[in-house]
């Protein structure tokens, strides 16, 4: 029978999924709140680099429920989008894998921390085609990111997808959560064999986050975008802050 202290931690990481899931069905970036609590926990930084995608892995793909109708339009539009961001976290899981540990404590501080910035960047919008190289080595590379941590991707590709100023905001909602949720499903197959899974977690950030996707989708734009930025930004910076006295 499960203590005190572990229904309690189960809870307290469920509600932080669920805060996650609503704010990644919204924009992205809130993982950037989950992996340090994780931390916090006590458990290794790829450990929970590999917990935390796993376990908010159903934000983004519960999220596409809002609008299901739209999932077969959305994913022959953004076909070559979504194969390269594939191709990006295949990439970026291998290099988690593969690459020592103590590289990535020395490293992680400095990815939180300008996932976090990127929350300041605007994108110039065109009107040419959908996927110009640019787009694609840009996606590439979230891609690879995003099999390597994780956080803050999902604003990354939101800032892509905005150069193509015929898309309005709902439909790059859209295209972002299909677009990581297939990217991050691939990655974290590499991660389930890896052996390094805190599987009690996340079965708690999965439930809080399924939920949080659910509704998140379904109140994109009802939820002004100044609201979670400002949360995201704020927590990105502390946590950054929290790691770089953590590991130098």
């Amino acid at each position: 029978m499960p203590s005190v202290n572990s229904m309690v931690h189960f809870i307290a990481i469920s509600l932080v999924g669920l805060i996650v899931g609503v704010i990644n069905g919204l924009a992205g970036g809130a993982s950037v709140i989950s992996y340090p609590v994780l931390v916090a926990t006590g458990i290794s930084p790829i450990s929970a680099t590999m917990t935390n995608a796993l376990g908010i892995w159903s934000a983004n793909l519960f999220a596409l429920t809002a609008y299901r109708g739209k999932v077969g339009e959305l994913l022959r539009t953004y076909k070559s989008a979504i194969i390269i961001s594939i191709l990006g976290a295949v990439t970026g899981a291998i290099l988690l894998l593969t690459l020592p540990g103590k590289i990535f404590e020395k490293v992680v501080p400095f990815l939180l921390f300008f996932s976090t910035l990127f929350l300041l960047v605007k994108a110039k919008p065109r009107t040419k085609r959908h996927h110009t190289i640019i787009d694609l080595i840009l996606l590439f590379l979230i891609g690879v990111y995003c099999g390597y941590f994780g956080p803050g991707q999902g604003i990354m590709v939101i800032v892509v997808l905005a150069r193509d100023s015929r898309r309005d905001a709902e439909t790059m909602n859209y295209a972002k959560n299909i677009i990581v949720g297939i990217a991050s499903t691939v990655s974290n197959i590499f991660y389930v064999f890896s052996g390094q899974v805190h599987w009690f977690y996340v079965a708690a950030l999965f439930l809080g986050s399924s939920i949080g996707g659910v509704l998140g989708g379904r109140s994109a734009q009802r939820v002004p975008t100044i609201v979670y930025r400002r949360l995201i930004f704020f927590i990105g910076i502390s946590a950054s802050i929290w790691l770089f006295i953590r590991y130098y």
